[in-house]
């Protein structure tokens, strides 16, 4: 916006300074960068081939987290900032999409792989990634955070 007067404060005056304020703005000219025009990002998609950490030994120790092994050593999908999570049952059924999703060769990208899965879950119910009335339903917010906090999982940038 551009300021047709200056005024400040002298003595408890107010005192007129606009052609002052005029001289030091032309002193100093404003030099605007000529910025490249903003573009959408690439969209990238999950490549699930990397979540073949949940083909050895895993384990539900309680809400925060899933252990896995990797040879001889075990690490942990920390899962304790999720306090959504309320039911160990929920972070078996994580546990068991992981499993199943490392088996499949999809390339999809987060939206539309939990789109996938909410599907899945209407068509055929939790028994959708492994039979087991020991399932309770996470949402897809808890199934996409631990699917982000999983760090070795890779994107694939897409055109």
């Amino acid at each position: 916006a551009v300021v047709s007067t200056q005024s400040t404060g002298d003595n408890y005056n107010v005192v007129d300074v606009t052609q002052q304020a005029k001289e030091i703005a032309a002193q100093h000219p404003a030099v605007i960068p000529q910025l490249p025009p903003i573009t959408a990002p690439l969209p990238r998609h999950l490549d699930t081939r990397t979540l073949h950490r949940f083909t050895g030994k895993c384990k539900v120790t309680d809400l925060t987290g899933i252990t896995y092994s990797v040879g001889e050593e075990f690490h942990k999908l920390e899962l304790s900032a999720l306090e959504q999570l309320i039911e160990t049952g929920q972070v078996r059924f994580i546990l068991e999409l992981l499993k199943k999703l490392s088996s499949s060769d999809s390339n999809k990208g987060l939206r539309d792989l939990l789109t996938g899965i909410d599907e899945d879950i209407t068509k055929h119910g939790l028994s959708c990634v492994k039979e087991s009335d020991w399932f309770c339903k996470p949402r897809l917010f808890e199934i996409g955070a631990a699917l982000n906090r999983f760090r070795e999982l890779r994107r694939i940038l897409r055109r």
